[in-house]
């Protein structure tokens, strides 16, 4: 089989991986295995990318925990982490610190388009609302907390929703780390008053990254071997976060993914809310 060849004009998405090298068999084959056994044994969730556009469905993301690493302010001390009170925090790049160190995350390029949706009103878009993104690094660590990344504060970033009711992130694919499911954090905060305060939300939530680009990426991806074997042993029914969703709510929170390892992906999420 040949590589797939670029397109005359490059994207900067595509560029980033273009000298990827080959992966080993081993690791692609047991990628394409852990794909098609979830296929064939129809885990919620798990449908191909796409799948979950199809539903149609209209309804709000279920509220789901920040986790241990929000950086949002949270916390029982006046030190907590809070990238929100940064004006370096308003980027739709969110691949380099913008803080103090200088480091950039490694790993497959993803573009992320969230649109945000009032679902008391059939789903009518909501602009001028502030979206936080973050997530783990292709190694499953997260900065400002894993010990050799408590300096960056890479992979975190806000956007303040257009006309549209539309954010886009560049970002990179998230690994996989052991007993979660892959996945992205994101809050939803109001514009007026200042900067976000987490105590000031309407909505946090996780969202969830499509079983065929998962298996892909770490598969055949550079940096990603760990995550690979962490994703052989997790599954959305496992996990404690997403296992006790129904299939419609795990449909809402799946990411429509296009793309390849070897070039990047383009992901897009209707994010509802209550109005």
């Amino acid at each position: 089989m040949t590589e797939p060849q670029p397109a005359l004009a490059l994207t900067e998405l595509q560029r980033d991986l273009l000298r990827l090298p080959r992966p080993p068999a081993r690791r692609l084959a047991m990628a394409r295995m852990l794909g098609a056994s979830a296929a064939a044994l129809g885990l919620p969730g798990l449908s191909r990318a796409g799948d979950a556009a199809s539903l149609g469905a209209c309804i709000a993301l279920p509220e789901e925990t920040a986790g241990p690493y929000p950086a949002n302010g949270a916390g029982p001390t006046s030190s907590a982490a809070n990238v929100l009170a940064s004006s370096g925090v308003m980027r739709s790049d969110l691949r380099s610190s913008f803080g103090g160190a200088g480091g950039t995350a490694q790993g497959v390029p993803l573009q992320l388009t969230i649109r945000l949706v009032d679902v008391s009103i059939g789903c009518a878009p909501l602009p001028g609302l502030a979206v936080y993104l973050w997530h783990c690094t292709r190694d499953g660590g997260y900065s400002l907390y894993t010990r050799e990344l408590r300096d960056e504060d890479f992979l975190r970033g806000v956007q303040v929703a257009d006309a549209h009711g539309e954010v886009s992130f560049q970002t990179i694919f998230p690994g996989c780390y052991p007993g979660r499911y892959p996945h992205l954090h994101l809050e939803v905060y109001p514009t007026t008053g200042g900067a976000p305060r987490y105590d000031r939300k309407y909505l946090t939530s996780q969202l969830v990254l499509p079983q065929d680009a998962c298996g892909a990426v770490y598969g055949e991806a550079r940096g990603y071997e760990s995550s690979l074997h962490a994703y052989a042993r997790i599954s959305l029914a496992k996990d404690g976060i997403f296992g006790d969703n129904s299939p419609a709510e795990i449909a809402a929170q799946t990411v429509t993914m296009k793309g390849h390892p070897a070039h990047g992906y383009a992901g897009r999420v209707v994010v509802g809310i209550l109005g």
